[in-house]
């Protein structure tokens, strides 16, 4: 079921519908991003909110979970929130293991990458916001191993769906299956 925007910008022609079909929920970037954007003190980049507010939470290619800020609690754990909360204590578990593992900084630690997405199998792709060597946005994935792509989200997702990275990171036909709905809250 489609979700009426309510106020601010609408996604419009967006550019991923050839390759995943019709927008499914129609989002507002404003009403979606106010909320966690004021809590977390960062301003996530447009391309990739606009993608997340146009599609909502669900899994493309059976292969990666996106989470929203809105979905309803309990939607199969697709909330942005529980997925920064899962990557920040997973990933610091990690460290105290294995102390001299490569270390990179995950939200809510200073400069730290935000979990945007989760692979059914555990991994995890991050927005990696800039700092003094970093002017812009750009994403990590970690398979095990740590892969920095200097493009932005929307690059990186559509690159990743016709299969043009290093890094099998989506493979097979695309598509996107929304799973549970956004809240109103």
């Amino acid at each position: 079921m489609d979700t009426p925007a309510r106020k601010g910008h609408q996604v419009q022609n967006f550019q991923f519908r050839e390759l995943l079909g019709v927008p499914l929920v129609n989002g507002d970037t404003v009403a979606d991003w106010e909320a966690i954007e004021r809590t977390s003190h960062i301003t996530l980049p447009a391309d990739y909110k606009e993608f997340v507010s146009a599609y909502g939470p669900g899994c493309i290619n059976d292969q990666m979970y996106l989470f929203h800020p809105r979905a309803q609690r309990g939607d199969h754990g697709l909330r942005l929130e529980s997925l920064w909360e899962q990557a920040s204590y997973s990933y610091g578990e990690l460290t105290q293991s294995d102390p001299h593992s490569r270390r990179h900084p995950i939200y809510p630690e200073e400069g730290g990458y935000f979990a945007v997405a989760r692979s059914i199998s555990g991994n995890h792709i991050f927005l990696v916001p800039p700092d003094e060597n970093r002017k812009q946005w750009q994403v990590a994935v970690e398979m095990g191993a740590w892969f920095i792509f200097e493009m932005t989200f929307a690059n990186f997702l559509r690159a990743a769906l016709c299969e043009e990275l290093d890094v099998p990171v989506i493979q097979g036909e695309p598509s996107f299956e929304q799973m549970g709905g956004i809240g109103f809250e």
